[in-house]
């Protein structure tokens, strides 16, 4: 079990904050960090879709906040590749992340056989790494997305790295820095393509904020027909066909062919194919631009197929539980034992009804075959009655001030990635962010360490500018006022300052 684990920012990689913890550790090679996180050292380095994640949370510090859910559902791309996917093959991702055999991932979710492309390098952002200048630059998950993107934040374009996702080692973690994040300039997005790029994310924001139930082919091919033919695009005398020809042609005037390009989408066939019966998994971007096209939110879908169902969620008739003596119906009931269960982990505050509603058929093939089975195995009704857990604060106390007072020190020796000392920088360091924000006044000797070490901004202002004049002695550089600046990225208005502390070291020698 490792001590400390940095706690990943919002919307950051598991993969990044897993760099940020080979630097702080101090591994020589990064076979070595895979052996500190995963227990050996033959796990692949993944950005997108990582496995392994249960023994990395066996690793984890004991009072950790981190699980496996929330690492998979805020820090990989698991809610974007599996948002459109039945709930049977979003559960055999979910469990192969968890687990340590992630052969048939990418096939399952699609991406082996799609036609739009993952993007071989990765992607920042000028100005949010401009933000970070003084913090820790990390790697956006939004902005690994396939395509050529722009920050949601600046709307300016995102720049290729030369750091390659997937390494040619398949185990080495990649920090974001100044040398590999190399850029000539910022390039601002221009109407109507920001535009487009604006509606775009938003849905994908919300999608990754607010996953979605999981449908079936069935369903989201009623789903696509029941909005097709509101806006009016059935066709001959039932209205009951779909206008291909229009639906085409209004799509095309909707996304210019620039939009699309810039997405990795070279056809359009597929718009044909999602407005017919549903035989195949379609990537995420094209349902999100139909649902755009058709002016649709994330938020509305489960309203929408609510509405379509196709199965009825009333309760089955109460007949007699069947008693299967066929080995082949013997089996599926196991499968959908497992399915059922299973479902229970991805949900655990869903109510059977809730569950129900997200797979009928699992639940009414096990009311029909193994109705016992399934009483004993479901959400109880009853009311949940508060636990109270006391904690022994006085020992919290203790153990975790030896903690901060070591990340208190790490921060400081730093010579790279400088951060300011903040109660938010002492927390991801010893991985108890919300710990020390929401509970520091029950941590007394906590409290009154940080409030004797915590830099104000001129402190730290000054740590930066000192910090720097000591490499440039010890690499014999000329020290310059504008070089200062420009390196340490402090503001002009503070040249005066820089001035006198620069006077003051140079005297002194």
């Amino acid at each position: 079990m490792i001590i400390q684990f940095p706690a990943p920012y919002k919307d950051e990689l598991l993969y990044s904050a897993i760099a940020r913890y080979h630097l702080r550790s101090g591994n020589q090679s990064y076979l070595h960090t895979l052996e500190d996180l995963f227990g050996k050292r033959t796990t692949t380095a993944t950005p997108i879709l990582p496995c392994g994640i249960k023994k990395l949370i066996n690793e984890l510090p004991k009072h950790t906040t981190l699980t496996e859910k929330m690492l998979i559902e805020h820090h990989t791309l698991y809610p974007f590749y599996t948002a459109f996917l039945s709930v049977e093959k979003a559960l055999s991702v979910y469990n192969q992340m968890i687990d340590d055999d992630g052969k048939t991932l990418y096939t399952t979710t699609g991406i082996m056989s799609s036609a739009i492309s993952q993007n071989k390098y990765f992607h920042f952002c000028p100005l949010c790494f401009e933000e970070a200048e003084h913090g820790e630059r990390y790697w956006h998950r939004l902005h690994q997305l396939p395509g050529q993107l722009i920050c949601r934040k600046h709307h300016v374009w995102l720049e290729k790295s030369t750091v390659r996702l997937i390494q040619p080692d398949r185990c080495s973690f990649v920090s974001p820095t100044a040398e590999n994040c190399k850029y000539d300039e910022i390039r601002y997005v221009t109407e109507p393509l920001k535009r487009k790029y604006m509606q775009l994310l938003e849905l994908i924001d919300e999608l990754l904020s607010n996953p979605i139930n999981h449908y079936s082919f069935g369903e989201w091919t009623k789903f696509y027909h029941l909005l097709l033919f509101q806006r009016g695009y059935g066709k001959g005398k039932s209205k009951l066909l779909i206008d291909q020809l229009q639906l085409h042609e209004d799509f095309l005037h909707f996304y210019s062919e620039e939009f699309l390009s810039r997405l990795g989408i070279t056809s359009t066939a597929w718009v044909r194919l999602l407005a017919q019966k549903h035989r195949k998994s379609f990537h995420p971007y094209h349902h999100l631009l139909m649902c755009e096209f058709l002016d649709v939110k994330v938020a509305d879908i489960p309203t929408i197929m609510n509405s379509i169902s196709s199965v009825s969620v009333k309760k089955p008739v109460a007949t007699p539980a069947l008693k299967p003596t066929n080995s082949k119906i013997l089996e599926r009931i196991e499968d959908r034992r497992q399915v059922w269960l299973q479902l229970q982990e991805l949900y655990p505050n869903h109510s059977k009804t809730e569950l129900r509603k997200i797979h009928p058929a699992v639940y009414t093939y096990l009311y029909r075959y193994d109705r016992n089975w399934l009483e004993m195995n479901s959400p109880k009704p009853t009311s949940r009655k508060a636990i109270n857990k006391r904690v022994d604060w006085e020992k919290r106390d203790e153990e975790l001030l030896e903690k901060v007072k070591k990340a208190t020190a790490d921060l400081l020796a730093r010579t790279e990635n400088l951060r300011r000392i903040t109660i938010k920088a002492l927390g991801d360091e010893i991985g108890e962010l919300a710990l020390l924000e929401q509970q520091l006044n029950k941590l007394p000797n906590i409290k009154e360490y940080i409030e004797g070490v915590r830099e104000s901004e001129d402190e730290y202002r000054k740590r930066r500018i000192y910090l720097l004049i000591e490499r440039m002695q010890t690499k014999g550089e000329p020290i310059r006022e504008w070089q200062m600046i420009r390196k340490s990225g402090i503001k002009t208005k503070f040249l005066k300052e820089v001035k006198q502390i620069l006077n003051n070291k140079l005297n002194q020698r």
